[in-house]
């Protein structure tokens, strides 16, 4: 699998909530009710990584254990007919949220409490996630489709009988996504960290 691009976009997600988490301290520090909306636009962030996250996790389960892919042919027959290129579809955040709520409830926020160049870096991360659907994310849901590529070419060997490299090739493939599982994983723990700040943060307003 041709996992550069995505991995570089799960890279790029990371940078721009890092951008945020930075200045998260400062605005503990001035709580508004907008902290509401942040863990809002947080959350539509981190649903396109958890479903991606997911996926991965479902087709690397096929290789794990001995007679795997024979009891759970029905997952392997429903992710090569592209069951989890609908899956990441319809649990994938929406970057127009984002752009609506930083606009309408955070930059007034942010300008109040950040400095010019806090604010500037954060309205740059804003952006990027705000037009994400045709770049950042689109990438990393095309992991979903390369996942349903993989499945045909496994499914093939188990119709071969060849049950041994079906497994095989499912495990083959655990090498090539760690980087990208790892990114998500620390990508989402970051984002689950600041959601819970201002939950905090939102009982003192």
């Amino acid at each position: 699998m041709d996992l550069l691009l995505a991995l570089k976009a799960a890279q790029d997600v990371d940078k721009f909530v890092g951008a945020i988490a930075k200045v998260a301290t400062s605005l503990k520090a001035q709580p508004d009710v907008a902290a509401v909306k942040l863990t809002q636009a947080l959350g539509e962030v981190s649903k396109t990584l958890e479903v991606v996250n997911r996926a991965t996790s479902d087709y690397l389960s096929l290789g794990v254990d001995d007679g795997a892919l024979a009891k759970s042919s029905k997952l392997l027959l429903e992710i090569e007919s592209g069951s989890l290129r609908t899956e990441v579809e319809r649990g994938r955040g929406h970057c127009h949220k984002i752009e609506h709520i930083y606009s309408n409830y955070l930059n007034k926020w942010f300008s109040r409490v950040l400095d010019p160049q806090e604010s500037a870096a954060v309205s740059k991360a804003f952006s990027s996630l705000g037009d994400a659907d045709g770049t950042l994310f689109y990438q990393l849901e095309r992991v979903a489709d390369a996942l349903q590529k993989e499945a045909g070419d496994v499914l093939d060997l188990v119709v071969k009988n060849d049950q041994q490299g079906a497994q095989e090739k499912v495990k083959s493939a655990m090498a090539e996504l760690r980087p990208l599982r790892k990114q998500l994983s620390q990508t989402m723990l970051t984002i689950y960290s600041m959601q819970t700040q201002f939950v905090d943060a939102t009982g003192a307003v």
